[in-house]
Order: structure tokens, then C-alpha cells, then sequence
């Protein structure tokens, strides 16, 4: 992935779909995100149903973050062990890093209501620097289903991510791609580089954007 057509599925996500702006009051929230990762309250997993509710699940049950609280400590030690793995830099060939990710997913896709797009978008909670969200497009579109094919659409996520970076090295614009587009577009906090692609394939994938990126964009981003 081009570090352009990053900003081009960011712009558009920003400014076209301007209802879904309620991702970053959480992703923003350093305290909630501690605490999800080390001990939250029900109170914490009922901010995350309440932003599943505006976030594309609607049909949300009542007592979904009662569901999540219940199995949360089946989930903690493997938490910590990916609190600190970054996209970019996570081996997702060591061992515990695999069993971690596999355990997270199948507790919450088997043992909480909800299908893998649910279970992706709170996992990206437990850790918005590693976990990229999915939607039934794009899972669709990589063929990546269950526990193991999460790890390998990571792993794909991995390779645009680390495109990307190098990219917007080339470019010789200044901190890093998430920093930039955040600054640029006035989002509140640092937008995570993990939902800025998530952002990107929501628009090409899901919406079927064009990819082709305009020139007026190019110049906006200082990339022509």
C-alpha cells in the first residue's frame, strides 16, 4: 500500500462518512484502553457496546457487556502478552504471539454473541496498535476465516503496513503516517496507523471507492 492511497481512503472515510467519528473518543482514551488490557470494569465494556451499537451493529444484545466482562479473565494473560506488539513489529510466527491471538478470538467468537467482525472490532480495543478490524467484505475479500485465518490477514495487514512505512519515508514528510494524517484531517488524538488502513480498506473493499488516487489529494498531502 502506497502511503497516497492511505490518505485517499482516510480523507474520504473523514469527510464522507462523518457519522462514524465515535471510534476515536475510545481510541483517544489512554485510561479505558489501560484498563481494558489490566483490569476493566463493566462500565468500560459497556462503552464498547455502546460504540458497537453506532459502529455498524445496531443489533447489539443488551447484555453484551455483561458477556464480554464474564470472559475477560479467560483472556487477561494472553492481553498482556500482546499489550506491547505493535502491527508492524509483531512476530506473528512465535508461538505464544499465534496461541494468544487464536485464544482471544476463538473465546470471543465461541463463548460472546457476535460474529468475527464483532469479535475484531473489540479485540482491536485490547490492543489498537496490533489488531486491525475486519467486516464480512473484507474477510470476503482475503478468504481469512476463524482464529488461524485472523493471524494471516494480520500477517497481510503486516506487509501493507510495513509498504507503506517505507513509503511515507520516500516522501520526506516529517513523524509517522498515523501522526500526519491525524494532524492533517483535525482528528482529536492520534488515529491509530491500524485504523487508518482499516479506514482504507472500509472505503476500497466495503464501499468500492475507486482506488485511483485524485491529483487535487496528491497536492492536499504535499505528495505531488
Amino acid at each position: 500500500m502506497k502511503f497516497a492511497e492511505l490518505a485517499w481512503g482516510a480523507f474520504i472515510f473523514k469527510y464522507g462518512y462523518s457519522y462514524l467519528y465515535d471510534y476515536q473518543a475510545l481510541a483517544s482514551d489512554k485510561d479505558f484502553l489501560e484498563r481494558l488490557q489490566r483490569n476493566p470494569a463493566i462500565e468500560d465494556f459497556e462503552r464498547l457496546r455502546d460504540f458497537l451499537v453506532h459502529y455498524g451493529v445496531p443489533w447489539a444484545p443488551k447484555d453484551l457487556a455483561e458477556q464480554h466482562y464474564s470472559v475477560w479473565p479467560r483472556l487477561q494473560q494472553n492481553i498482556a502478552i500482546l499489550s506491547k506488539e505493535r502491527l508492524e513489529t509483531c512476530d506473528f510466527q512465535r508461538q505464544d504471539i499465534r496461541e494468544g491471538i487464536m485464544n482471544i478470538f476463538d473465546v470471543l467468537l465461541h463463548q460472546v454473541w457476535g460474529g468475527e467482525t464483532v469479535v475484531s472490532k473489540v479485540m482491536h480495543f485490547f490492543n489498537v496498535a496490533l489488531f486491525v478490524m475486519v467486516d464480512s467484505f473484507i474477510i470476503g475479500r482475503f478468504g481469512k476465516y476463524g482464529p488461524q485465518g485472523y493471524i494471516d490477514f494480520l500477517h497481510n495487514m503486516q506487509k501493507e503496513a510495513m509498504e507503506l512505512l517505507f513509503d511515507f519515508r520516500q516522501t520526506g514528510l516529517p513523524g509517522r503516517p498515523e501522526e500526519y494524517l491525524s494532524k492533517a484531517l483535525k482528528y482529536t488524538g492520534i488515529r491509530p496507523l491500524t485504523k487508518f488502513i482499516d479506514d482504507y480498506n472500509w472505503i476500497a473493499i466495503s464501499k468500492r471507492w475507486p482506488k485511483k488516487v485524485p491529483d487535487w489529494l496528491l497536492s492536499l498531502f504535499h505528495l505531488d
